[in-house]
């Protein structure tokens, strides 16, 4: 994520990933962490919306879709909301 806040090249194909970040990137005006929260919340989102299985059984109430950004260090997961 830094390197795309940074909008440094990266090698191999690591760059085609940058598509799909970019609009979290673009809302972060610049600060990496708030870039990656954006992230979760814009995945998430689009989970739910590419797939109409998912989106129905959020619908029904059967499945609930939660992000999380997990962290290497700690071994915790800090919850993101999607709302």
């Amino acid at each position: 994520m830094l390197a795309a806040v940074k909008a440094e090249p990266v090698p191999g194909q690591i760059s085609a990933l940058f598509q799909h970040i970019r609009p979290a990137v673009r809302a972060a005006r610049g600060d990496v962490a708030a870039a990656v929260r954006e992230n979760v919340r814009l995945q998430a989102q689009t989970l739910v919306e590419a797939s109409p299985v998912i989106a129905a059984l959020v619908k029904d109430g059967k499945v609930i879709v939660a992000g999380g950004i997990f962290d290497l260090e700690s071994g915790r997961v800090d919850p993101v909301g999607l709302e």
